[in-house]
C-alpha cells in the first residue's frame, strides 16, 4: 500500500474573492481533473466543517429504479477495496456473486424462487462479513474526532459531511477522498432493510405523506414528484449493479466539490487538497435528461385525506434556482407571510380568520414553484374547523393584494433589511456558510452571489416585485385540499428475516493501520475563554450578561424571567398571545409588528416549565426605541380576544386529533413511563380551563411573571457600559423582584420492578419502543465516565445499539440510549433508549436492546477509538460567540467555573476500558426498568415480552388528562 505523502503542486486558477469582510477568506480553485474546491477561511472557529458534494440526486435516478442515489448515500459509509477490507483477494469474488445474484432476483418473477435468492445474499453477505469489517470509516472518523458524521440525499445534489479539529485536515483529506476511489458496496442487503424502515417510518407521519402529495402534483412529470426514498416497488425490487452504474455515471470529479469551512489555511493545504483529491480519475459527466414544465391553466382542484386536520395548499408556477426573478419573487412571497408577522396571510391569523398561513417559494436546480398553506379556523363553538373552501377564499383575496401590488413601501424595506440581517446570522455559522457555497455549486451559480447576496436584495425595486407578483401569482394555480383521514397506501414491505451480519472482533485493515499512523499537526490545548464574558447586576437580583459581537453590528438579546409554567400553568398560552400583543392605548397588534419592523427588529415571547423568554433581534441603531417598545408591551399588553379564540381553538383542535396522531401517542407514551403523573400531557390545562381562558387572566400572568428576578444575555458591538445603561434604563425590570426557584426538574417515575407498558395500536406501520432506566444522582466528577459509556454504549455509528439493531440486523432507521443529566446538581440521572422498527421485528429489536442492558458485549479495542474523540470533542467544540455567555451559566450550573476540558481532559488520558464495565456494572446492570411500547397488537407478542418484565396494556386515555375533557 503506498504511503501517504502530499507533493506541493501548482494548481490550477486560484481565485480570492474578498468583497464583505467577512467573506474576504473565500477561495475557489478546480483540480486537474475537474474538482472543484471552495475553502473559506475563519481562524477564529475552533473546528473545520468539512463536507463533499455531488450535483446529483433523485432527480437522475433511472425511472425504473427509483431511490438509487439515497441507496447509494447510504453505502458509501461501506469502504473501499482499502478501507474495511481484511482480505479483498478473498472479499472480491464473493462481492462478484453478491452483485450476479442481484441481478438475478431482479429478474425472477416468482416471489418464493426471488425470497430463496435474498437467502443466498444473506449467506453470502456473512461470508465477505468474515473478511470485513464494514464500520471502519465511522471508526476512523471517531478516532480522529470527527463529529456529525452524516449524508444527505435530495433532489439534486448528495452530501457527506463532519466536522473535525483543525490539526486533523490531513488525516481527513485522506479518508474523504479515498471513500470515492474504488468504493464497495458491502452489506447492501441491511443497508435496503435500513431504507425499507426509513419508508416505514415516514408512513406514520402526515407531514411527509402531505409532503409527497403536494410534490406529485406540483411537479408531475418531472423526477420532482417521487419520493427521494423510491416508490415501494423499486425499493424491495433493487439491483446492485444499478447502483454501481449510477455511481460511475454521475459520481465524477468535475461534479464534485470540496468544501472546507472554519480554522483552515488554503495556502498551506492547498498542495495537500490536490494530492488527496487529485487522485480521483477524470471522467466526463452526461447530458442531464430535459423536461417540460408543468401547465398550469386556471384552477386544478385535487383532494386527499390524509391529514389529522384540514388544510389547503395553493400552488402557483415558480422559477428554478439562480432565475433572474428568484429573489424578487421571494420577497413578494414574504409580503404574503413572513417572521415579522407582517404579510397579508400574518394579518388574517393576528385577526383570527385562520388557524395559521404561510408562504413560501419552493425552488430547485430545475424548476419552481410557489406555494401557499393555510389551515381553516376552529371553532371553538362548534368543534370544528371551518371549511377549506372558506380558508381558500380568505387565503386569495390576501394573495390577490400582493399580486395587484397593493402593499407599502415600508414593508418592502422592512423585508429586505430583514433578509439581509438574517443572511448576516447565518453567515456566523461554519455549516450554513458551507451550505451557501454548496448550494452555489449544484445551481451553478458564481460565488461572488453569495458573497453579493445583500447587494442583490437591496437593488430589488418595488416595481420588480409588482411585476413577478402579477405573473407568478396568477389565477393559474392547483388548489390542494387535504381533509381528515389516513394513508390508505398499502406498501408495508415485510421483515425478511435474515441473519445477522457478524464482522470479526478487534480487525482492522492495512489501510487503517497505516492512516492512523498519519502525522498530524500541532495540537494546541486551548480551552475556551470566558473571560470577555461581562456580567453585571441590574436592580436586587438580575443580572446582565455581555458578549462582544466581533463579526456584524446585529445584537441579539434575551430576557429570561426566572419562572414559568410550572408556577402559572397558562403562562405558555400567555406568552404564544404576547407574540400578536398590541400596547394598550397606543398600538393595534398589527400596527406594533409593523413598528418593530420599520426599526428592524424582530421579537418573540415563549415560556417553558421554568422561564418566561423574551428574544429580540436588530441593528443596534434602533436598540433603544425596540427596548423601549417591548417594555411598554409588557407592561401595558393589548391581547386579543380573537386572537385567544385562535389559539384556543388550536389547542382543542389539536387535542380532538390526538388518538389518530401516531408521534404524538408515542410521545406521550415515553412521557408517561419516565414521569408517570407528571407527564406534560396529563398535568396539563384540562379542555374546560381551556375553553375558559380569559385575557385578564393571562394579562395578570405576563405581569406576575415579569416581577421575577431576570438573567439578560446581550451580544452586540456596544460598548458594554453603553449596553448596560440602554437596557437597564429600557428593560421592563422592577425593583424588589420575586426570587426564582428555577430551573428544577420534572419528577421522575420511580421503577421498582421491570415493567412493560404496551399501547395498541393497529394503525402504526413502524412500533415506537422507549426505554427507561433511573440511575443514580448527578455529580460532575462522573461527567467522563458518563460520556465514555456513552461513546462506547450509543455514540454515533459506532456504538453498541446502532451496530447491533441497524448495522447487523437491520432493524431500524432509528435507535439510540443516552443517560439524561438533571438541570439541579444532586438530582437524578436516567438512561433513556428509543427505537423506532416495523411491527414485526418489534420482539426482536427489544430482544437485541435487552440483551446489550443486561450482558453488555465486551469490546475493550475501542477504548482507544473512545479516548481520542473525547480528548479532540472536548478542545474543538466551543460555543459561537452569541452564545457564550449561556454556556458559561450553564457550565456554573453543572459546578464548573469555566471550561470543563480544563478538568476533564486529565480524566480522559486515564480512562480504562474497566472503567466504562464498572460504570455500567454499578449503574445500569441488574437495575429495574421501564419498557413502554406503541404498535399493532397483530404483530407484537405480548406473551414474549413478559420474559423481560410485567406486561401492563394501556388505552390512550390514560396517557392524557381527562378531567373535564370535550372528546
Amino acid at each position: 500500500m503506498k504511503s501517504f505523502k502530499f507533493k506541493p503542486v501548482l494548481l490550477l486558477a486560484m481565485v480570492l474573492i474578498s468583497l464583505p469582510s467577512f467573506g474576504q477568506g473565500l477561495k475557489a480553485f478546480k483540480l486537474k481533473n475537474g474538482l472543484s474546491v471552495y475553502i473559506w477561511e475563519d481562524n477564529t472557529k475552533s473546528d473545520v466543517y468539512g463536507a463533499v458534494g455531488v450535483r446529483t440526486g433523485a432527480v437522475n435516478d433511472p425511472a425504473e429504479y427509483t431511490g438509487l442515489a439515497h441507496y447509494l448515500e447510504h453505502v458509501m459509509f461501506k469502504g473501499t477495496d482499502k478501507i474495511s477490507t481484511l482480505d479483498w483477494a478473498a472479499e472480491e469474488p464473493i462481492y462478484k456473486k453478491i452483485i450476479a445474484k442481484y441481478d438475478e432476483m431482479a429478474d425472477e418473477a416468482d416471489p418464493i424462487k426471488k425470497e430463496a435468492i435474498g437467502k443466498e445474499i444473506n449467506e453470502l453477505t456473512i461470508e465477505a462479513g468474515k473478511v470485513s469489517v464494514s464500520n471502519e470509516f465511522s471508526n476512523l472518523m471517531e478516532s480522529m474526532g470527527a463529529k456529525g458524521l452524516n449524508a444527505g440525499t435530495s433532489y439534486d445534489y448528495t452530501i457527506y459531511y463532519n466536522s473535525f479539529p483543525a490539526f486533523q485536515i490531513n488525516k481527513w483529506l485522506e479518508i474523504s477522498s479515498q471513500r470515492f476511489i474504488n468504493p464497495v458496496f458491502r452489506t447492501f442487503q441491511s443497508e435496503l432493510e435500513t431504507v425499507y424502515e426509513e419508508y416505514n417510518r415516514g408512513q406514520d407521519n402526515p407531514g411527509r405523506v402531505q409532503q409527497q402529495f403536494l410534490l406529485s402534483k406540483a411537479f408531475e412529470g418531472h423526477p420532482y414528484s417521487r419520493s427521494v426514498l423510491g416508490l415501494p416497488e423499486h425499493l424491495k425490487n433493487p439491483r446492485l449493479s444499478k447502483l454501481i452504474e449510477y455511481y460511475n455515471t454521475w459520481y465524477t470529479p468535475e461534479n464534485m466539490v470540496l468544501i472546507l469551512v472554519g480554522n483552515v489555511n488554503a495556502q498551506q493545504i492547498s498542495g495537500r487538497i490536490n494530492a488527496a483529491f487529485g487522485r480521483l480519475p477524470k471522467k466526463s459527466t452526461p447530458e442531464r435528461k430535459q423536461y417540460s414544465e408543468l401547465d398550469i391553466k386556471g384552477r386544478t382542484q385535487y383532494n386527499a385525506k390524509i391529514g389529522y386536520y384540514p388544510s389547503v395548499y395553493l400552488v402557483y408556477k415558480g422559477v428554478p434556482a439562480g432565475h433572474p426573478d428568484e429573489k424578487a419573487l421571494e420577497i413578494a412571497m414574504k409580503l404574503l407571510s413572513n417572521g415579522s408577522n407582517t404579510g397579508t396571510l400574518n394579518k388574517l391569523v393576528i385577526g383570527g380568520e385562520l388557524t395559521s398561513g404561510v408562504a413560501l417559494p419552493m425552488t430547485f436546480r430545475e424548476q419552481g414553484r410557489n406555494v401557499v398553506n393555510v389551515i381553516p379556523l376552529y371553532d371553538e363553538n362548534q368543534r370544528r374547523f371551518e371549511s377549506n373552501k372558506s380558508a381558500e377564499k380568505k387565503a386569495l383575496k390576501a394573495i390577490q393584494q400582493i399580486a395587484n401590488g397593493e402593499f407599502e413601501e415600508w414593508a418592502v424595506a422592512a423585508i429586505k433589511n430583514n433578509m439581509c440581517r438574517d443572511y448576516d446570522l447565518q453567515m456566523e455559522f461554519n455549516e450554513n456558510r458551507a451550505n451557501e457555497l454548496m448550494n452555489a455549486f449544484i445551481n451553478e451559480t458564481d460565488l461572488s452571489k453569495v458573497l453579493n447576496y445583500k447587494d442583490e436584495i437591496m437593488a430589488i425595486t418595488n416595481e420588480d416585485i409588482k411585476r413577478v407578483a402579477k405573473q407568478y401569482l396568477s389565477d393559474n394555480y392547483l388548489a390542494l385540499y387535504i381533509e381528515k383521514g389516513k394513508n390508505k397506501e398499502e406498501s408495508k414491505i415485510k421483515k425478511p428475516g435474515y441473519k445477522p451480519i457478524e464482522p470479526p472482533v478487534g480487525k482492522q485493515s492495512l489501510y487503517a493501520t497505516q492512516f492512523k499512523n498519519m502525522p498530524i499537526g500541532n495540537v494546541n490545548e486551548k480551552f475556551m475563554d470566558f473571560s470577555d464574558v461581562q456580567i453585571k447586576k441590574l436592580n436586587d437580583r438580575s443580572k446582565m450578561y455581555y458578549t462582544k459581537n466581533p463579526e456584524n453590528n446585529i445584537f441579539s438579546l434575551t430576557l429570561r424571567y426566572g419562572v414559568g409554567e410550572r408556577e402559572f400553568p397558562k403562562l405558555g398560552i400567555a406568552a404564544e398571545l404576547m407574540n400578536n400583543a398590541g400596547i394598550m392605548g397606543a398600538y393595534e397588534p398589527q400596527q406594533l409588528k409593523e413598528e418593530l419592523s420599520k426599526l428592524n427588529a424582530t421579537c418573540s415571547v415563549n415560556a417553558d416549565d421554568d422561564y418566561l423568554y423574551i428574544t429580540m433581534r436588530g441593528y443596534e441603531e434602533t436598540l433603544p426605541q425596540a427596548c423601549q417598545l417591548l417594555a411598554r408591551q409588557i407592561l401595558m399588553p393589548k391581547l386579543d380576544d380573537k386572537q385567544l379564540s385562535r389559539i384556543k381553538g388550536s389547542i382543542l383542535g389539536g387535542r380532538q386529533q390526538r388518538k389518530e396522531n401516531v408521534s404524538l401517542l408515542a410521545n406521550a407514551l415515553t412521557q408517561y413511563i419516565r414521569h408517570g403523573e407528571k407527564s406534560s400531557y396529563i398535568d396539563e390545562l384540562t379542555d374546560k380551563e381551556v375553553y375558559e381562558l380569559q385575557i385578564s387572566e393571562l394579562t395578570g400572568d405576563i405581569n406576575r411573571a415579569a416581577n421575577y428576578e431576570a438573567e439578560i444575555f446581550y451580544c452586540g458591538t456596544l460598548p458594554f457600559e453603553n449596553a448596560y445603561d440602554i437596557l437597564s434604563k429600557n428593560l421592563p425590570l422592577v425593583a424588589n423582584e420575586r426570587p426564582s426557584q428555577s430551573p428544577q426538574d420534572t419528577p421522575l417515575a420511580p421503577v421498582t420492578e421491570n415493567t412493560i407498558y404496551f399501547l395498541p395500536n393497529s394503525d402504526a406501520e413502524q412500533a415506537q419502543i422507549s426505554f427507561y432506566l433511573p440511575m443514580q444522582k448527578y455529580e460532575k466528577k462522573d461527567d467522563v465516565l458518563r460520556d465514555a459509556f456513552y461513546q462506547y454504549f450509543s455514540g454515533g455509528f459506532n456504538g453498541l445499539v446502532i451496530n447491533e439493531i441497524r448495522e447487523k440486523r437491520s432493524m431500524a432507521y432509528t435507535a439510540g440510549a443516552y443517560i439524561a443529566t438533571p438541570e439541579v446538581l444532586g438530582n437524578q440521572t436516567y438512561m433513556i433508549g428509543n427505537i423506532g422498527t416495523q411491527n414485526d421485528k418489534a420482539n426482536d429489536a427489544v430482544d437485541v436492546f435487552m440483551g446489550l442492558i443486561n450482558d453488555m458485549p465486551k469490546n475493550a479495542e475501542r477504548i482507544d477509538n473512545i479516548k481520542s474523540y473525547m480528548r479532540q470533542e472536548a478542545l474543538s467544540t466551543h460555543p459561537d460567540f452569541r452564545y457564550k455567555a449561556r454556556y458559561l451559566k450553564m457550565y456554573q450550573q453543572m459546578g464548573y467555573k469555566g471550561d470543563p476540558a480544563e478538568e476533564n481532559l486529565p480524566k480522559i488520558d486515564a480512562l480504562t476500558f474497566d472503567d466504562i464495565v464498572k460504570f455500567y456494572e454499578e449503574n445500569i446492570k441488574g437495575k429495574p426498568y421501564a419498557i413502554g411500547i406503541m404498535g399493532n397488537p397483530k404483530d407484537i407478542d405480548l406473551k414474549r415480552l413478559e420474559k423481560y418484565g410485567k406486561v401492563v396494556k394501556l388505552n390512550e386515555r390514560k396517557l392524557f388528562n381527562t378531567k373535564d375533557t370535550m372528546f
